[in-house]
């Protein structure tokens, strides 16, 4: 769990962005007002808009600070682990922990991005950068041990594919508000993953 900041500068920004959360989570980006986030955050509308010019610059900010504690999250739960099986039923188990505490609420990233219809707006942007972020994970975090014993090409197509079950996985759950498509896309991620090392082996082994 991060530390919060406690000088009297960032306990209004915290607020804003706590508030902020709860209700973009429950109403959407475009139904929360600034008003609203200001009423309920105890703040005033001047220190509102001293740390946040725009509802965008909100929204932005919000991203990077649940990014940062996900990311944070995502990497410690692989890492407490040696083999590759384990590491991808590692990742998966971070969906399990978000419905208990969120409920089916889905990607608040994807959730996010699919209100904005710009398809350059910053917030969509970053959230393309995030998901890019995930797949690096994957691929050096949970899946390194075939780089070297792969073709790269091969190697790029598992990532691509158990990134995207995975990724899917919490999508479909919020769809039907049942678990069982996180626990088929882990069982179809190990059941990709390649067994023959032999067969694999590069010429240098």
């Amino acid at each position: 769990m991060m530390t919060r900041d406690s000088s009297s500068v960032s306990r209004p920004r915290e607020r804003i962005i706590e508030t902020a959360s709860r209700l973009f989570f429950r109403q959407g980006y475009c139904s929360t007002g600034i008003n609203q986030i200001i009423s309920e955050s105890g703040v005033a509308k001047a220190s509102f808009y001293t740390h946040f010019p725009s509802k965008e610059d909100l929204v932005i900010a919000w991203l990077k600070q649940r990014e940062e504690r996900w990311i944070h999250e995502l990497k410690e739960r692989v890492d407490q682990h040696q083999s590759t099986d384990k590491r991808i039923a590692a990742i998966y188990s971070i969906w399990y922990e978000q419905i208990r505490e969120e409920g089916y609420r889905g990607c608040g990233f994807i959730n996010m991005a699919g209100e904005f219809s710009n398809e350059e707006s910053p917030v969509r942007a970053f959230v393309r950068d995030h998901k890019n972020r995930v797949r690096e994970i994957i691929a050096e975090h949970v899946l390194d041990e075939y780089r070297a014993v792969m073709k790269p090409g091969d190697f790029d197509e598992l990532v691509n594919t158990i990134y995207s079950l995975f990724d899917g996985a919490i999508v479909q759950a919020q769809n039907f508000m049942q678990d069982w498509p996180i626990k088929a896309a882990l069982k179809a991620s190990i059941h990709l993953l390649p067994h023959d090392r032999g067969e694999m082996a590069s010429p240098h082994e």
